[in-house]
């Protein structure tokens, strides 16, 4: 066989193997969405679990999916391992981003001020300003008992947008429980569950 026909067939099985990936990209991927979409997390773990996912996606987006499975179940100690896992991976910004993210969210849920703190410090380093003031603000009231942002969220209030009036004023609550003011702690929360309710209509 000369190499030009060797050329040609390598040529062709590559291109066959190409298309087979992305194909089987693609087919998992779907898989995963229904998985997803139908909340069966447990087929969508099964599944980021198999030797052909390895294959297919890189550990960080594997993992990353696995974490968001893993909070909708709420499994705390296997949220807590895999971002674990996650953090010494070699990330992008945009990914170390989304991870800190996401994983500021889960340690201030479960109440852990110093994995926060260190979650925080990423945000702060990596995010945009807004999004620094925003969680640092979260973890001042959430985890410090802080109420010093009261007058501020108060006025910003005034015209702000569905989600943002959801966030405020569910931070708002926060800090009026943390003033061990609770009239003022329950129209906040009456109002947040309102937007909330409006919002899935």
């Amino acid at each position: 066989m000369d190499m030009k026909t060797i050329g040609m067939i390598s040529l062709i099985v590559s291109g066959a193997a190409l298309i087979f990936v992305e194909v089987k990209k693609r087919t998992t991927f779907a898989r995963l969405e229904h998985n997803l979409g139908e909340r069966d997390f447990d087929a969508c773990l099964a599944l980021l679990d198999q030797p052909i996912t390895k294959a297919l996606y890189s550990e960080y987006n594997r993992l990353y999916m696995s974490l968001n499975a893993y909070l909708a179940l709420g499994d705390n100690e296997n949220s807590t391992r895999v971002i674990e896992r996650m953090l010494p991976l070699r990330m992008n910004k945009k990914q170390e981003l989304a991870l800190a993210i996401r994983a500021f969210s889960f340690y201030v849920e479960v109440e852990d001020k110093k994995a926060a703190h260190d979650m925080l410090r990423r945000i702060e380093v990596s995010g945009s300003e807004a999004l620094a003031k925003g969680s640092r603000e979260t973890y001042d009231i959430f985890l410090c008992g802080s109420s010093a942002c009261v007058d501020e969220m108060e006025g910003a209030l005034k015209g702000a947008r569905q989600a943002e009036e959801l966030r405020l004023c569910q931070l708002l609550a926060i800090q009026y429980e943390n003033r061990e003011d609770e009239v003022r702690a329950k129209e906040h929360q009456a109002r947040a569950e309102k937007v909330l309710e409006d919002a899935l209509k």
